[in-house]
Order: C-alpha cells, then sequence, then structure tokens
C-alpha cells in the first residue's frame, strides 16, 4: 500500500508540472517574460518562468501528500512553506532585479519557520542532531545553529547559480533527489522519501521541457524554490550530511564564482562572462581575467572548446559521481563505531 501512496504522490507532481508547463510558457510569450539563450549562436529567444510549474507541482504533491501522510502534516506544510518562501523571492527576482546580497538575505530568512518549528513541535522538528558516518547522530549547538541559515540559503542560491545551460537545474536536482530517495529508503527514513518523490516527479516531468534545446527557461522562481527544498529537506529529515555531498557541484561552483567575483553579485551585473561562444558553436572559457570562475570554465579550461550538450553530459556526469558518493554516506551513516 505505501509503494501505490508514493507511486500515486509522483504521479501527481509529474503530471501537474508536466500539463501546467505548456500554460506557463503561453503566460510568458503574452506578457513577454522571456530570455535569451546566449549560448547558441543565433540567440533564439526563450519563454521563462517555467519554474512555476515545478512550484505548482510540488505544491499539488505535497498536498496530495497529506493527504495520504497525515501523520506528517507538520513536516510537509514546513517544507511546503520553505519551497514558498524562496519561490516567491525568486519569483519577485525575475520581474525586479535584486542584489546578490538581498537575494542570499532573503533566501536565509526562509530558516525562520524551520527555526519557530523546533519550539512549536520539539517532537517532529529536531533541530542541532545531524547524522554523519560511523558516529550517528551528532549534537551540536552553536556550530549547527552558525551553519542553519546557510544549509537552506546556501542551497537554493548555490543551485541558482549552477542553472547555466539548458536541463541542468532539472537535470542535476533530478539526480540529487534520486540520491536523497535512495539514501531515505537505506535509512528508513518516510519523510525524505516523501519529499524526494515530489521533487523527482516535478523535475523529471519539467525536464522535457528544459532540455537542450530548451522550450523554456526557468527563471530564479524555478532554482531557489528546488534549491530551498533540498535544503528543507536536510533540515527536517535529519539528512544534512547526504544533501550537501550530493550538492556538491553546486557548492563548488557557488564558491568559486562568489571568491572570484568577491561577494554576492547579481550575475546581470558582472561586466565579462566566464565562458564565450565561438562563431562554429563550440563554447570555450574566457580568457578575461576578471571574468568569474564557474564549474563550466574550469571544465572547458581542462578540455578546451566544447558544443553546448557535450558541457551539459560533463556536468551530469560530476553531479552523478557526487550523488553516488551520498548514496554511500548513507550506508555508511548505518555503520556504528
Amino acid at each position: 500500500m505505501m509503494i501505490l501512496y508514493y507511486l500515486y504522490i509522483f504521479i501527481i507532481s509529474f503530471f501537474t508540472t508536466f500539463i501546467t508547463t505548456p500554460l506557463v510558457i503561453k503566460l510568458a510569450l503574452k506578457i513577454n517574460k522571456t530570455g535569451v539563450d546566449i549560448h547558441k549562436p543565433s540567440k533564439p529567444i526563450v519563454p521563462s518562468l517555467g519554474g512555476i510549474a515545478i512550484l505548482i507541482g510540488i505544491l499539488s504533491g505535497s498536498l496530495s501528500s497529506i493527504i495520504l501522510f497525515h501523520q506528517y502534516y507538520v513536516e510537509t506544510l514546513l517544507f511546503l512553506l520553505v519551497v514558498l518562501i524562496n519561490g516567491i523571492i525568486g519569483l519577485i527576482d525575475d520581474f525586479k532585479v535584486l542584489k546578490g546580497i538581498v537575494k542570499m538575505t532573503t533566501t536565509i530568512l526562509s530558516t525562520i519557520p524551520l527555526i519557530a518549528s523546533s519550539y512549536l513541535f520539539p517532537d517532529k522538528i529536531v533541530l542541532g542532531r545531524p547524522e554523519v558516518p560511523f558516529l550517528g547522530k551528532l549534537r551540536l549547538t552553536l556550530v549547527y545553529w552558525a551553519l542553519l541559515p546557510l544549509i537552506v540559503g546556501g542551497s537554493a542560491n548555490a543551485v541558482n547559480m549552477l542553472e547555466v545551460f539548458n536541463g541542468v537545474m532539472p537535470g542535476t536536482c533530478s539526480f540529487i533527489a534520486i540520491a536523497i530517495l535512495l539514501s531515505s529508503i537505506i535509512l528508513n527514513k518516510t519523510r525524505s522519501i516523501i519529499f524526494s518523490i515530489i521533487m523527482l516527479g516535478s523535475l523529471l516531468s519539467y525536464y522535457y521541457y528544459n532540455k537542450y534545446p530548451a522550450k523554456v527557461f526557468s527563471g530564479d522562481v524555478g532554482s531557489l524554490s528546488v534549491g530551498g527544498a533540498f535544503g528543507a529537506i536536510a533540515i527536517i529529515c535529519r539528512l544534512e550530511i547526504v544533501v550537501m555531498i550530493a550538492l556538491i557541484p553546486h557548492i563548488i561552483n557557488a564558491f568559486y564564482v562568489i571568491s572570484s567575483v568577491k561577494g554576492f553579485k547579481e550575475r546581470r551585473t558582472i561586466r565579462y562572462r566566464p565562458v564565450e561562444v565561438m562563431e562554429n558553436g563550440l563554447i570555450k572559457a574566457s580568457k578575461e581575467k576578471d571574468a568569474p570562475i564557474t564549474l563550466t570554465r574550469i571544465i572547458l579550461s581542462i578540455t578546451g572548446p566544447l558544443e553546448e550538450k557535450y558541457i551539459i553530459k560533463t556536468i551530469f556526469f560530476i553531479e552523478i559521481c557526487t550523488s553516488i558518493l551520498a548514496i554511500i554516506t548513507a550506508f555508511l551513516i548505518k555503520v556504528k563505531i
């Protein structure tokens, strides 16, 4: 019966996003909310705001799970609240560009419901007890509370920063959702099984429209809500280590971007781009010393110029490796010294 419930939640999330995405595309075209696909020589115009469909899929899947798994209604509503807060911040940024530091600060504020819930529902939301390999549950105080805001805000912005090529966000995040799902099965965590299935359904469905060549762009409403969702899962389900390992490519990319531009800066305000599109359609690493250092720029510095689709496959391969590492970590968490 549980498997049927899981399947039902996946189907609801998947088809809600699949049906909603074309409607969002029409809306974006109607209000002229589009973007230029800068990594193609022809520079095609692509409708944006596709992340709204992801958000609606997560919403429908979450509400369905409350009906089927009502014992987890507190955790599910909290998960949904964090996702919606980050999604709203992203939507505002899509229409009125926020400064990088403002976007980071506001996404960090989405941890407030998590902190409040730990006091209101201490039996359901437990903070400061992450599970790590060999040692099991740790009891952290100051260190955990210092890092807590970055788990959600950092995850949201890290996913946002790596959304640079067609299909990269839903593709890499689908691998992360699978890693969380398998890790949750290993660790027997029903709540994160539910949340990862919701995420996986919506992301796989949306990938159909966002994959190379993209029919729609996600916008910040998509990447911030998805990244925030992973941060929420990490905290609510005590999967901090597993989720952070799965997010390693995003974290590395964010670290290099922030350090190379010396702070949180909106990408639209950065003068030089990390990569350049050649006349033959290949993409090469920028030689400008002031251009941001990104994961893509590092890859191209090693491989030389590549087609966009091969860059995407390389990023996927890196994400698959870290997702496997996250699953291995889940196995090691079960090992007690």
